[in-house]
């Protein structure tokens, strides 16, 4: 092959390259336990739970997520969300919750996962209108190492905010706030 035929199939194949779709993330699944709290002067219990990311956010989805929340409120990002499937969390032997926002990113050596998703309301809790139905996302972060380990935190109800003056936004839990997740093992 000549040197100029060489350099023709080596642009066609750069060519096609950037017109191949990017691929699917691969599937990552991982258990972990919840610690909740118990009734004064007793024992909490512990929730055996999984969740399977398979899509990942980019930063560009972050931002339009955030902008909505900006411009139009948290009710438009609740039903911006509820369309996104991004995986599942779960109790063993239920359906679970879809995760609406899966977050990867290194901090250091260890691995922040980060995932948001539209949290279920009982028929009774939606037709009462409490005070509850104003916090409807629920949100998990863990830290995990090389090995796929690690804890972190669980907020069942939360209000996702805008903060004007500060132009920031912030996590604004309901109730207890956030409850402690161990044992954090990602599944081969």
């Amino acid at each position: 092959m000549t040197r100029k035929t060489m350099m023709w199939v080596a642009l066609a194949s750069l060519v096609a390259g950037c017109f191949t779709q990017p691929s699917k993330a691969q599937e990552e699944a991982y258990t972990a336990v919840l610690q909740t709290s118990g009734a004064p002067g007793g024992g909490g219990t512990q929730i055996q739970f999984n969740f399977s990311i398979t899509k990942w956010a980019t930063q560009d989805e972050v931002k339009q997520l955030g902008a909505i929340l900006k411009e139009k409120g948290q009710q438009v990002l609740l039903d911006e969300m509820n369309k996104l499937d991004a995986g599942r969390i779960y109790k063993r032997g239920e359906t679970g919750n879809e995760i609406a926002l899966a977050e990867k990113w290194q901090n250091g050596d260890q691995t922040v996962i980060t995932l948001i998703s539209a949290r279920r309301m009982s028929m009774f809790e939606t037709k009462a209108r409490g005070v509850s139905t104003k916090y409807p996302f629920a949100f998990l972060q863990v830290t995990v190492d090389a090995k796929g380990e690690g804890s972190g935190k669980l907020v069942e109800a939360a209000a996702i905010k805008y903060d004007k003056e500060k132009d920031s936004f912030r996590l604004d839990p309901y109730g207890q706030g956030a409850r402690a997740v161990n044992n954090v093992k990602r599944v081969k």
